[in-house]
């Protein structure tokens, strides 16, 4: 009796073992990518709440005496509000237009089967492949033919024309997943193909244009090529834009304002990405329930 609770002992803990040893491979790995991508972040807002001089006077991650003083010098720079109403607007436009335009276009490639449907979505594709540095010249050709450099229409354009590719493979393979006999059940008792699309397709799809939803705002908020391409003025100019010419505007080098400034510009894109991911799980739980 006492051999067989033994060799139940030991098996008891060489499977808690097992199982500590097998949960480490796997929280281990994504424990230290947190830690490498949260440090700079973490840095960034621990030096904002610094003095100027503290940055170079002390290696201490926490500062001697936090202070506010250089998000307040940020917030009152001339320009600021500006600033984040530009990146505000090309944002919401260049993620709201492609998200309509995208959804049409995954629904037609998902549900027509004409042809060259899939050579015609490979070709949505090929913006995406080529760096966004080759299309600054023929961009830059074209908005200035049609006489919209240094405006919100040029960065409108160019921002959608951007985001459509993405979004549009990425909800090809949502809107496939929809069956069919949804659609035809609807059509049967009267409903139109923009009626089926509104009250079928996009609720079945939700996670897929939120998610695209997410790829568009983070693209648009953190694009810089372009708009330091596209646009000469300083109204003109987003958050990012202000944040690499940041040192020549200001002419010393106050590492407190700049990492103030940085948290600045990428908060609302942390504060809308938890917002999503929120949305996401909570969107794929209730259809798993369905």
């Amino acid at each position: 009796m006492s051999t067989a609770a033994a060799k139940g002992r030991r098996q008891l803990r060489t499977s808690w073992v097992s199982r500590v040893a097998h949960e480490s491979l796997i929280w281990l790995p994504a424990f230290l990518l947190v830690v490498w991508t949260a440090t700079p972040v973490l840095w960034a807002f621990m030096a904002s709440l610094k003095d100027p001089l503290e940055i170079y006077e002390s290696a201490s991650l926490l500062p001697r005496s936090p202070s506010l003083d250089a998000y307040r010098a940020v917030i009152t720079m001339r320009g600021f509000p500006r600033w984040f109403l530009n990146s505000v607007l090309v944002t919401a436009v260049a993620t709201v237009v492609p998200l309509v335009l995208s959804l049409v276009a995954a629904y037609a490639f998902a549900r027509y089967a004409f042809r060259l449907r899939h050579v015609l979505l490979l070709l949505f594709l090929i913006p995406r492949i080529l760096p966004r540095v080759a299309l600054i010249v023929p961009l830059y050709d074209l908005l200035h033919g049609l006489g919209i450099l240094n405006s919100y229409a040029g960065l409108f354009l160019t921002y959608i024309a951007s985001a459509v590719p993405l979004a549009t493979w990425l909800l090809v393979g949502f809107v496939a997943g929809v069956p069919r006999e949804l659609e035809e059940s609807a059509a049967i008792d009267g409903a139109s193909l923009w009626v089926r699309l509104r009250y079928v397709v996009v609720p079945m799809i939700w996670p897929g244009i939120v998610t695209a939803a997410v790829l568009c705002v983070r693209e648009a908020w953190n694009e810089f090529p372009f708009v330091l391409a596209f646009t000469n003025t300083v109204e003109m100019r987003t958050l990012p834009y202000q944040l690499y010419v940041l040192e020549d505007a200001m002419g010393i080098q106050d590492w407190a304002v700049y990492n103030a400034f940085t948290i600045m510009t990428i908060l609302p894109l942390l504060v809308l990405y938890l917002l999503l991911e929120r949305r996401i799980v909570s969107n794929i739980v209730s259809g798993a329930l369905k």
